[in-house]
C-alpha cells in the first residue's frame, strides 16, 4: 500500500510587486501548491491558528492563564529547536495541480483533527487544499507569519503570545 501524501515544507515569503504573501506547500508526493495572501486573509488566518493553539490538548488543560501561557512557549521553543529552516524549498520536479502561477486565497477555514488541526485554504477558482497541522508543524507556521508580516512591514503586530480574545475584530471593507 502507498503512503499517503503528506506535508513536506512550508515556505512564506513577501512580493512587494504585489504587496501579498507567497505561501508555498510542499508535499512528500513532490506536490506544490502556490497560494497568494491578502493582509486581509492573513489577519483571518492568524486568528484561526491562535485559536487552534489554545484548542491544543495540553494548553485547554491548563486552568490558569499563565500556566496555559508556559507551556505554549514551551511547546513553540519545542517546534524551533525541530524545524529545519536552513533547508530550501524543494519545488524543481513539482506536480502543480494550480497551475504554474500561484492562486489568491479567498477562504480559510480551520477544524479540529484527531492528530492536530485541520487547515481548509479556498482558491478564487473554487479548490480546496486541505493541510493536516500537528502541533510542530502548526506553531512553525504561526512563527512564518510573524517573520514574513514583520518582513512586509503590515502593522499587524502578531505575536506569539497572542490569544484569540487579543486578537484585533475582524472589520469588513475592500479585499484586495
Amino acid at each position: 500500500m502507498a503512503e499517503p501524501d503528506r506535508l513536506h515544507q512550508i515556505n512564506l515569503g513577501y512580493s512587494p510587486e504585489e504587496d501579498r504573501m507567497l505561501l508555498r506547500i510542499n508535499t512528500t508526493g513532490k506536490t506544490e501548491y502556490r497560494l497568494w495572501l491578502t493582509r486581509r486573509y492573513v489577519k483571518m488566518l492568524w486568528k484561526l491558528l491562535t485559536k487552534s493553539v489554545e484548542s491544543l490538548p495540553d494548553v485547554r488543560a491548563q486552568a490558569a492563564p499563565e500556566t496555559r501561557q508556559a507551556v505554549k512557549s514551551f511547546q513553540r521553543e519545542e517546534a524551533r529547536q525541530t524545524a529545519d529552516y536552513s533547508k530550501d524549498f524543494e519545488d524543481s520536479e513539482a506536480k502543480r495541480p494550480l497551475g504554474e502561477t500561484a492562486s489568491l486565497l479567498t477562504g480559510v477555514r480551520a477544524t479540529a483533527g484527531e492528530k492536530g488541526t485541520q487547515l481548509t485554504l479556498q482558491t478564487k477558482d473554487g479548490r480546496a487544499i486541505n493541510l493536516n497541522l500537528e502541533k510542530k508543524l502548526l506553531y512553525s507556521l504561526c512563527d512564518l507569519l510573524i517573520s514574513s508580516t514583520t518582513q512586509a512591514k503590515w502593522n499587524l503586530d502578531l505575536k506569539a503570545d497572542e490569544t484569540p480574545a487579543a486578537a484585533e475584530p475582524e472589520q469588513d471593507g475592500p479585499v484586495h
